[in-house]
């Protein structure tokens, strides 16, 4: 052997080399683990060679990825076609469209990677038809053992290609757990796996927040201990039946919350995979339920309720005022009119009292029409920029006899910094002369007090506070005093419409109102409205 000639190893150190590669390899590898431990390799067997490895998706225009010892690379190569022989496509049996790919060149001349190396071989990575890379082996000037070099470095070549392979396969079903995993995570629906022992094995966030469990109260738990005791004899058979490979749908059930308490679910359950035992029933190997919070839906069909409600009262109440109006103001003026004539005359008593009744039955059936076309629609007018605290003090003005005819004291409680809303002003006079009346009529009999206060609330908000030191709100009442008609005077004189009128008016200005307890002891309504108009 010329002293200018590298070592050749012989088949047996190949073979060991590939053995002990073998005990390396893992799928947990990196792809420049996996590189230098191959190159690495290479370079023990096949010293005083140049070599380069170029990692690579014919199908895509990705770069390739390039590991190399010895020798430096040309400018560009990560971006550059891969030039191959034909006779290499036809001995790896790569696949016809790999072959077509533009990414690819077929020559029979080498095309070195390196720079000032002219001699050398390309080896193509390819496992099951695909290309994973290319191998290059390049010598230095009067070096040259392509011919003695290429079948030995074949083993190596077709070891590597297969690990890369196994390694691009492991990491997409690795991308692949993790975006379903990911997907099932955020998925706007309830979901649940159970195994065949009965084992939860995945639950997602959707599921959590609604039950208000942590993930490992969940996972690992056996099914029938987590449903409510009242449903655990009716879902058993279901998930059961589901084991055995029969869909279920629109299974309904009742699940307990730690924030909600009980809430009604939708579910369908489908099985995923069965093993067949002979003469026995197959058995799934596991059961997913994907299931709905109805809540939302009940939201949903409340608001067509409301809106059918709505244009129903739009109906009626157009009819009523344009029957009513005329004959119920001749009715109050004239009424009026022998009431004072009967006063100025000596009338007798009770012939006095019965027309002022007439007359405030006529005012109050005005009254009532005119609010049921408040309810169904209120009345418009332009949006504009309101100072708060102005309206506070105007809707006073407004109800001051109300307050001093009682004894009620009234405190004002305003933020000088408040910033303005935008409004109707109008509408919003109404809402707050609306909830002073209240106020007052809650206090009235033990001439209490009543506090008005407004501050800056959160996320950009503006909130005005009416207290009073009333009996205040029942838990029972609070769930319904928005509801239309529904009362808690019960002397007559209330019609159910004045707070959901409020409460349409706060709505149309994209804002709530709630109701709950005030530090003077009685009720508290809360209007909040955005800083910032739609």
């Amino acid at each position: 052997m010329s002293p200018l000639t590298p070592p050749m190893p012989d088949l047996g150190d190949v073979a060991s080399a590939m053995v002990e590669l073998g005990r390396e390899l893992h799928l947990e590898l990196t792809e420049s683990e996996l590189s230098d431990r191959f190159l690495t390799t290479l370079a023990r067997l096949f010293p005083a060679r140049r070599i380069a490895m170029r990692v690579l998706d014919p199908r895509t225009r990705e770069p390739a990825r390039v590991y190399s010892l010895g020798g430096d690379l040309r400018p560009g190569l990560e971006s550059d076609r891969v030039t191959i022989k034909e006779s290499s496509v036809q001995k790896t049996r790569m696949k016809t469209a790999v072959a077509a790919s533009a990414r690819l060149r077929l020559d029979s001349r080498w095309d070195s990677p390196f720079s000032h190396v002219a001699a050398g071989f390309t080896v193509p990575l390819v496992a099951s038809g695909e290309l994973y890379g290319v191998l290059d082996i390049g010598y230095a000037l009067g070096q040259d053992q392509s011919t003695d070099d290429e079948p030995l470095v074949l083993p190596v070549a077709n070891q590597l290609a297969l690990a890369l392979r196994n390694q691009r396969l492991w990491r997409d079903a690795q991308g692949l757990r993790d975006f379903q995993t990911r997907l099932i995570e955020h998925a706007n629906a309830l979901i649940i796996g159970v195994d065949r022992s009965w084992r939860v094995t995945v639950c997602n966030r959707a599921l959590l927040e609604l039950t208000g469990y942590r993930r490992d109260e969940v996972v690992g738990q056996d099914l029938r201990d987590l449903l409510p005791d009242d449903q655990r004899a009716r879902l058993t058979p279901v998930f059961a039946a589901a084991m055995r490979g029969h869909t279920q749908d629109a299974v309904e059930a009742m699940i307990n919350s730690r924030h909600r308490g009980r809430v009604r679910t939708v579910w369908s359950l489908a099985a995923i995979g069965q093993d067949r035992v002979l003469g026995e029933q197959p058995t799934a190997e596991a059961v997913v339920a994907i299931g709905q919070d109805q809540t939302r839906l009940r939201e949903l069909q409340d608001q067509v309720i409301q809106a059918e409600r709505l244009a129903t009262l739009g109906q009626l109440a157009a009819g009523v005022v344009h029957e009513l109006n005329n004959p119920l103001t001749s009715i109050s003026v004239y009424a009026e009119f022998l009431l004072r004539k009967a006063e100025r005359g000596g009338g007798e008593a009770a012939d006095v009292e019965k027309l002022a009744r007439i007359g405030q039955s006529a005012q109050r059936i005005l009254r009532f029409a005119r609010e049921l076309v408040q309810y169904a629609k209120p009345v418009g007018d332009e949006i504009d920029v309101v100072d708060v605290n102005a309206v506070v003090r105007q809707s006073l003005s407004f109800c001051e006899h109300l307050f001093d005819r009682n004894g009620i004291q009234v405190s004002l409680e305003l933020d000088p910094a408040l910033p303005p809303v935008p409004a109707i002003p109008g509408q919003l006079e109404q809402v707050l002369i609306n909830l002073l009346t209240n106020a007052a009529h809650a206090v009235e009999a033990a001439g209490g007090t009543v506090t008005v206060r407004t501050r800056t609330g959160p996320n950009d908000t503006v909130q005005v506070m009416v207290d009073d030191s009333g009996p205040g709100v029942s838990q029972d009442d609070q769930a319904r005093i928005f509801e239309p008609f529904y009362t808690t005077k019960t002397d007559g004189t209330g019609t159910g419409l004045g707070l959901p009128i409020v409460k349409n008016i706060i709505e149309q200005h994209r804002g709530s109102i709630g109701v709950g307890k005030a530090p003077e002891g009685g009720a508290r309504f809360l209007v909040t409205l955005p800083r910032s108009p739609s």
